[in-house]
């Protein structure tokens, strides 16, 4: 059997081999800078095409909408999926923690790595796996007021509500992410605001590395 010593030793270097970082807040802005800032491409219905996926795997509508809520792609519903395809000791609220604002796969790579070598809990695992900042352009200094003259021109919502769907914009993505919900026919107008709306996002500055 190894030593605690041992093991700590290969799980820190499998990890580094691997390319898995500690996505804690300083961690997260040191590890952007470094790389030089990229912005995740955005699909301007990501929430929508998360609802859909993790809707067709027949998880509650609350749960779905919560883990869509300002997703910049369909990735969290994807990862979703895949937890619950892959980690069978996983429960839906654990597989939901582990893909919250995930804009890859790598938090199912992340936590497959470490289900390997057997040394944390799953809560451990679910921890230092999930996302806890998705990489974004810096917040805009306004709203994008386009995004609300669309929202008043283009849907039903009332000033109030258009305002709430817009607030923090940098895109007009909001109102075409609104409108595509729907057609779903299954989401209240009050959800979909949320879910697409901007404002949940975690987002970085190119800031200097911080040693």
């Amino acid at each position: 059997m190894r030593s605690n010593r041992t093991t700590c030793f290969s799980l820190i270097c499998g990890l580094v081999a691997s390319g898995f970082l500690v996505l804690g807040s300083a961690g997260c802005k040191q590890d952007a800078s470094a790389q030089g800032y990229a912005e995740v491409p955005q699909d301007p219905v990501g929430p929508i095409n998360c609802f859909r996926i993790v809707d067709a795997a027949q998880l509650s509508g609350q749960s779905a909408a919560e883990l869509c809520t300002s997703a910049l792609t369909d990735a969290p519903g994807r990862c979703f999926v895949a937890t619950q395809d892959q980690f069978h000791e996983l429960s839906t609220q654990d597989s939901l923690n582990l893909c919250d604002r995930a804009t890859t796969m790598t938090p199912v790579d992340c936590y497959g790595h470490l289900r390997a070598e057997g040394v944390l809990t799953e809560d451990q695992m679910i921890d230092y796996c999930r996302t806890y900042c998705s990489l974004g352009p810096p917040p805009p200094e306004a709203s994008n007021p386009a995004c609300l003259s669309q929202a008043i021109e283009n849907t039903d919502l009332s000033l109030q509500s258009a305002a709430e769907l817009c607030l923090r914009s940098r895109t007009t993505y909001p109102v075409a992410c609104f409108n595509e919900g729907q057609t779903l026919h299954k989401i209240a107008d009050s959800t979909l605001v949320t879910m697409c709306s901007e404002q949940r996002r975690c987002q970085y500055y190119n800031a200097p590395p911080v040693y």
